[in-house]
């Protein structure tokens, strides 16, 4: 037997979860449309290379009205429990929209001059920043 890694092994164990709060690998498989020895291996640590795929996942999780592994897989790339808080995606959408904007300027004035259409490229990066920072300002919300 092929030893798991412990996030592996976690990941096993919250699987197990998803199909226990589903009423079992008998029901999942009446769900989903799959052999109920199928399920049953998603949750075994002695089946190493099967796992739940994602879209069986969120069939899942809408049907017991819990994200389950979900919210499992959040922590532990450090995302947010809460979507609506800020987060470092956030951060990371505003930098890129300001640097294509950024780069859009450039652009334009390489020539010495900005026509109609670097007009409108500008505007159009300056509008996805203020999406970024508008989102960024939701979530942050009133002081």
């Amino acid at each position: 037997m092929t030893d798991l890694a412990p996030e592996d092994k976690a990941l096993k164990v919250v699987t197990a979860a998803l199909v226990e709060a589903c009423g079992g690998a008998s029901a999942c498989s009446h769900v989903l449309s799959k052999a109920q020895s199928l399920i049953s291996g998603y949750c075994l640590q002695s089946e190493p290379k099967r796992f739940m795929p994602l879209n069986d996942v969120r069939t899942l999780e809408r049907l017991c009205g819990r994200a389950i592994v979900s919210e499992w897989m959040c922590r532990q790339i450090g995302a947010p429990a809460d979507p609506g808080a800020l987060a470092l995606a956030d951060v990371a959408l505003f930098a890129r929209e300001g640097a294509e904007a950024q780069l859009a300027v450039v652009r334009a004035l390489e020539d010495g001059r900005i026509c109609a259409a670097d007009r409108a490229e500008i505007r159009r990066e300056l509008d996805d920043v203020a999406e970024a920072v508008a989102a960024m300002r939701d979530k942050v919300g009133q002081p």
